[in-house]
């Protein structure tokens, strides 16, 4: 299956473009994938890693992005990355598979996956924050079906055009549009394919999307690293309270599954867990209640 994941110069020197490279190790153990990175910014030694691990690259930009950077310099839009919009170029870029599969870089494959069996017929994917909530989904993880998005990519063009600067959204992105413009139109992915780490521990998963606070902020939120929180810190500290259970559990899975695929990624998730452990001991956990009921900050995870 061709797997595609976007990332621009920006996100390639931060956690991001760690998180990459740990997809791309992990696919490469599971097998099966032949990786596609739709890239924007100047090219360095980041995108020589991925070459190297045999990824193709690919230099892209969304065909509206004209009109993100007029509404940008006119101070009614900010965006947070392009490489989150990169996924929308994906029809006008791929002409030779039917179906391919895309992901967010935070993505860790635990085993092979047969998603040639999947046929959607524009695309499928799976609940965003609650398992049982399907009436918005995840763009983290796509299954294509690539002729029907480039025949309807006109139409969603034209609604992002639209929406880009007009009141109300500021915080406008990809996954927005998405849901959006294909709202009763796309099919449920298993909730395997696109698992989440706080949600219950669950091993058979193919694959866990590190969605939410990244291993890096969570460690340092359960070393008290962060003296002042903003309004998402402050989100995911209480999602830290409400599900460390299942965020202790994937910490410690993922100290021993990543022995066998990168050694420093497992040496990182063992520091994580041992956070973990630490912070429970000294805190209450506040139950779901605590994280079901807070306002949900989609654009910044």
């Amino acid at each position: 299956m061709r797997w595609y994941f976007g990332i621009d110069e920006g996100g390639a020197r931060g956690e991001t473009g760690a998180l990459a490279k740990l997809a791309v190790l992990s696919a490469r153990a599971a097998g099966g994938l032949e990786p596609v990175m739709l890239y924007h910014g100047a090219q360095g030694e980041f995108c020589a890693w991925m070459a190297r691990h045999g990824v193709r690259i690919i230099e892209a930009q969304p065909g509206f992005w004209d009109a993100v950077e007029a509404a940008q310099a006119a101070g009614t839009y900010r965006p947070l990355t392009i490489g989150h919009w990169l996924r929308l170029v994906i029809p006008q870029i791929e002409t030779e598979r039917e179906y391919v599969l895309y992901t967010d870089c935070d993505v860790i494959f635990l085993r092979r996956f047969n998603w040639e069996s999947l046929r959607p017929v524009v695309f499928a994917a799976a609940a965003e924050m609650l398992p049982e909530n399907w009436n918005y989904f995840n763009s983290g993880v796509m299954l294509l079906h690539v002729p029907a998005m480039r025949a309807t990519y006109p139409a969603l063009e034209d609604l992002v055009r639209r929406r880009i600067g007009s009141p109300g959204y500021e915080r406008y992105d990809d996954q927005y549009a998405l849901n959006e413009a294909y709202r009763g139109h796309w099919e449920r992915l298993a909730l395997g394919c696109n698992y989440k780490p706080y949600w219950a521990f669950d091993p058979g998963a193919a694959l866990l999307h590190w969605h939410g606070p990244k291993p890096e902020q969570l460690e340092k939120l359960a070393r008290g690293g962060y003296p002042v929180k903003d309004e998402v810190l402050q989100f995911y500290e209480k999602m830290l309270a409400a599900r460390i259970e299942p965020y202790l559990a994937w910490s410690r899975y993922m100290g021993d599954f990543l022995q066998d695929v990168d050694l420093q990624w497992a040496v990182s998730f063992a520091r994580l867990a041992s956070a973990l452990t630490v912070w429970r001991r000294s805190n209450q956990p506040s139950g779901d209640s605590g994280f079901m009921n807070i306002k949900y900050f989609a654009e910044s995870i």
